[in-house]
């Protein structure tokens, strides 16, 4: 009798059926794909789904399936959950984050003869002996890349596909950190809309239209500030809005001095030049306001020109207003700086970044990678060139309905931002945040 009381569990545990699984088509995926659950064990009707903590959007359910599109969620491997009452089956989901959409790597053995469907083509092969492997450059259109990844590797056992991941030297991509690469994906890229840096120059490395130099009086607005301040902004306006285009118009001296009569001539011609959708950026500013800069926006506003400008790095001293960000204009958006937590996922205000409550809306402002003049990559860190990630968020607001006012565009962009922990003064509405829209 103890015998067959010892094994009754066993046989228990042998008679119950496995608990639900999935298995997921494609297996990577980049923000914004469809991807396809396929269930054992349990029905789809019903069903959630998270990818990481994010809930999906769910685009089709049935019994044995369910399919879902990828939430705004970081690049890596993701665990997915589908969700039925109590029931659950969970599985792994390679999120494709900072890639080329455009390209993919695929490994063969060495010598052996290339096959390629018809959406892709050769951009390069080469026999890497050192190796022992082949590595071609793919350039493909019409397919989404998780699917092309598949669509290869099921060409031949042999085939391997890689995405065309795109690092960088350790800093960060504003870009991406505010989810522009989802924005991009639903076709915004500021195309039509210009964007006026109000800086230090613009270097001919960044494409810009003609501008005009009211430092040296001249239309050579170059960018003559040691690392180039105007440079790096331009560069990080485009790194959100790529189809934007940049107006250099100089108003600081090398040495980083931005008299108030320039900045107000410098609005001015833009008001005087500009055709069609326009923005202002200016990141730069001071403790003292200055009532003809004041009416200059005001201008600007009334012709639907919405504002992003830096809130400032006093945040160390004590955080006084620093204008014109502190100007009560409605359409001008005052930008803090955040910085990623150290040792954690999530975002802080940044120490430097001056508080106030007329802070509307934060972005990332530290470390981020900024263009050079000349060209190449350095790192940048400051209220300055966290504004411009909020100037081309408004290019692509415009690009969306360019018959957007100034306040539109303003509460567009608060009332997308990720709310964050911290008091309205620190953080404004939150972080810029391009993942849902426009």
């Amino acid at each position: 009798m103890r015998r067959l009381w010892f094994w009754l569990p066993l046989l228990f545990l042998a008679c119950t059926p496995p608990g639900p699984s999935l298995s997921l088509f494609p297996g990577r995926a980049l923000v914004g794909e469809e991807v396809e659950a396929r269930l054992n064990g349990m029905t789809g009707l019903g069903a959630r789904v998270f990818v990481g903590e994010v809930e999906a959007e769910v685009t089709f359910r049935e019994r044995e399936q369910v399919r879902f599109r990828v939430p705004a969620v970081p690049g890596g491997p993701k665990r997915v959950r589908v969700v039925v009452g109590n029931r659950e089956a969970d599985g792994q989901l390679g999120v494709l984050g900072r890639v080329d959409p455009n390209r993919v790597l695929l490994r063969l053995p060495l010598g052996q003869e290339l096959r390629l469907p018809q959406a892709f083509t050769l951009l390069r092969r080469d026999d890497l002996a050192g190796c022992d492997f082949a590595l071609v450059e793919l350039g493909y259109d019409g397919l989404d890349l998780g699917r092309a990844l598949e669509q290869l590797e099921a060409l031949d056992t042999t085939y391997k596909a890689d995405p065309e991941s795109l690092w960088s030297l350790g800093g960060l991509s504003g870009g991406e950190a505010v989810k522009a690469y989802a924005a991009h994906r639903r076709g915004r890229t500021g195309q039509g809309v210009k964007v006026a840096v109000l800086d230090t120059g613009v270097d001919p490395v960044v494409p810009q239209l003609p501008g005009y130099d009211f430092v040296e009086d001249d239309a050579i607005p170059q960018d003559a500030f040691p690392g180039g301040h105007g440079t790096g902004v331009a560069g990080l306006v485009r790194e959100v809005a790529p189809g934007a285009e940049i107006i250099p118009v100089r108003v600081c001296d090398e040495e980083g001095t931005c008299r108030a009569s320039r900045v107000v001539r410098g609005v001015c011609w833009v008001l005087a030049n500009h055709q069609g959708p326009t923005v202002l950026n200016l990141s730069l500013g001071g403790d003292t306001p200055v009532e003809a800069l004041k009416l200059a926006l005001q201008a600007a506003l009334s012709q639907g020109i919405p504002v992003a400008a830096a809130a400032g790095n006093q945040g160390r001293q004590g955080s006084p207003a620093h204008y014109p960000a502190a100007f009560d204009l409605p359409g001008l958006v005052a930008v803090g700086a955040l910085e990623a937590i150290p040792g954690a996922s999530g975002w802080q205000p940044a120490s430097y970044s001056t508080q106030g409550p007329y802070i509307d809306l934060s972005a990332p402002g530290t470390d981020l990678n900024c263009t050079l003049p000349g060209g190449g990559v350095g790192s940048c860190t400051g209220t300055s060139f966290a504004t411009p990630l909020v100037a081309g968020a408004m290019a692509l607001w415009l690009e969306a309905d360019p018959s957007l006012s100034p306040p539109q565009v303003q509460t567009h962009l608060m009332s997308h931002a990720m709310p964050l922990p911290y008091p309205l003064p620190a953080v404004g509405a939150g972080m810029l945040d391009l993942s849902q829209a426009p």
